[in-house]
Parts: C-alpha cells; sequence; structure tokens
C-alpha cells in the first residue's frame, strides 16, 4: 500500500491536537469520561465533524494503554471458573458465565439477549466490563458473536483475576463504541444460470 506524504502544513494543528489529548489524559486520570449524545450531536452539527469519528477519538483516549494481544490458546490455558451471575434489566438478560484462566490473563464471558422478537430487536451493545476492585488490571474487548436479539461477548483483564469469586465484582458500563453506517444495501434477487 502506498504511503501519503504528510502534508507538514497540518503540523501546527496536530501539534494542538496531541497536547490538547495529553491534557484530557491527565485530567481524566484514565476515566471512562464520555461526553452525552447531546454533547456529540452539538459538537458534529457545529463542526460539521462525522460523529464516528468523534466517538473513535474518545474511544481511544478512554483505553489509551491498551495492552497487547496475548495469546489464547487451549495449550495456555490453565483452569475454568464457573461464575453464572445473572441479571435482568427492562426486559434484557445479562449473564456472566465463566471465566477462563490463563497465565497472565482471563477471559470473562458475557451473554446478553431478549426475548423479544428476534424480527424487531436487535441489540446494538455498547458497555465494557469494569471490575472491582480493579488493582491496576487493564481490560479490553477480546471477542464477539450474536445475531439480533441475543449476543455473546468477551473481554480479557489482565493480570488474571483470582479464582475467588468474592474478591472482585463484576459491573457493564456505557462505553459507546464508535460504529460506522452499513453501506446502502444492493439487493440481489435475479436467476443467474452458468451455461
Amino acid at each position: 500500500m502506498m504511503r501519503v506524504p504528510y502534508d507538514h502544513h497540518l503540523e501546527p494543528i496536530d501539534e494542538q491536537l496531541a497536547k490538547l489529548i495529553a491534557e484530557r489524559l491527565r485530567i481524566s486520570q484514565g476515566t471512562n469520561g464520555y461526553p452525552t449524545k447531546e454533547q456529540f450531536d452539538r459538537w458534529c452539527e457545529e463542526y460539521h465533524v462525522d460523529r464516528h469519528v468523534i466517538a473513535s477519538v474518545f474511544a481511544a483516549m478512554n483505553n489509551p494503554r491498551r495492552p497487547p494481544r496475548l495469546p489464547v490458546s487451549p495449550q495456555n490455558l490453565v483452569g475454568i471458573v464457573p461464575v453464572m451471575k445473572k441479571v435482568q434489566s427492562e426486559g434484557i438478560a445479562y449473564q456472566i458465565t465463566r471465566m477462563e484462566q490463563y497465565a497472565d490473563f482471563s477471559l470473562v464471558y458475557v451473554d446478553i439477549y431478549t426475548d423479544d422478537d428476534a424480527e424487531t430487536a436487535e441489540l446494538n451493545i455498547q458497555l465494557m466490563l469494569n471490575v472491582e476492585p480493579s488493582e491496576g488490571r487493564q481490560i479490553q474487548f477480546h471477542r464477539s458473536q450474536g445475531h439480533t436479539n441475543q449476543s455473546s461477548l468477551v473481554y480479557m483483564v489482565s493480570p488474571k483475576l483470582p479464582d475467588d469469586l468474592k474478591a472482585f465484582s463484576f459491573r457493564l458500563v456505557p462505553n459507546p463504541m464508535p460504529h460506522h453506517p452499513r453501506p446502502p444495501e444492493r439487493i440481489l434477487d435475479q436467476t443467474v444460470a452458468f451455461d
């Protein structure tokens, strides 16, 4: 891929951006502080900036020291701790089923689902796992799968959590992730014959 040369006319602006980001990180001290939807909307309109651009900047600032992806394989697995904690809220079920314990980290499995009709209820999950006490742990989204009214998410916690579930508590906290709009749909519904 060809790299576009840096336009040095942007350097003073980029330096201001770097300075403002550093100042925000210093003041926020790594807390997950997101502006409200109304603030996002106002800034997007006022400055003519796409919402996804602004949201991705805040997402990056709220996870500035993302740890490197650690290798996950059955050979590295040292144990599985059943959790089975479930909460129901506003017709949505949230459950943490288990923790997979590896030498340096834990994978925490979360299922979220609703009994609503799959045709009408699509879940747009913008939640991050939180562990208290945090003890300097890093938490990052690892992977997800699902469809319409159910989803399974996996979060990576490092260093690993203790096997004793009474030593800490789990929470899911708002974490608006930038979602890119879907491209226009193109319906393919004509017969195609391979002669």
